[in-house]
């Protein structure tokens, strides 16, 4: 996949991919789940069961220390795992090109914080003043 700023298109996929197809445009969420454990299942996402080697540490993410062995997201190609379950495809056209850079950080540490899931009760706050 190309990425910038966590956006990019799908380049190849691997043999378990069946949702996505080369081409499509997609955003890569920092945070990595298989979306099959129960934390993931529950919308905990960002503290996935399996996806972090290190024992007894849940979740895991790019580029953070003791997150995963997964290098920094904003590289020019990105080997992307559980492809189907993490990255959002994104609507064709450049209308809201900046607004996805949100998909990538912003909403994948609230959302799933929350639970993804209706009446999971998010909110959107103002910055203080």
């Amino acid at each position: 996949m190309l990425g910038h700023e966590n956006m990019g298109v799908v380049e190849e996929i691997g043999p378990g991919v069946s949702r996505l197809k080369v081409g499509d445009r997609v955003s890569v969420p920092f945070n990595i789940g298989c979306g099959t454990c129960r934390n993931c299942i529950h919308g905990w996402t960002s503290f996935c069961l399996r996806v972090n080697p290190i024992e007894g540490m849940d979740g895991a993410a790019y580029g953070y220390a003791n997150m995963g062995p997964y290098d920094g997201g904003q590289a020019e190609l990105l080997r992307v795992p559980y492809a189907d379950f993490n990255l959002l495809t994104l609507p064709a056209g450049s209308e809201h090109e900046n607004d996805f850079t949100m998909l990538s950080d912003i909403f994948p540490t609230e959302g799933p914080a929350h639970g993804d899931r209706p009446g999971a009760g998010q909110a959107v706050q103002p910055a203080a003043a």
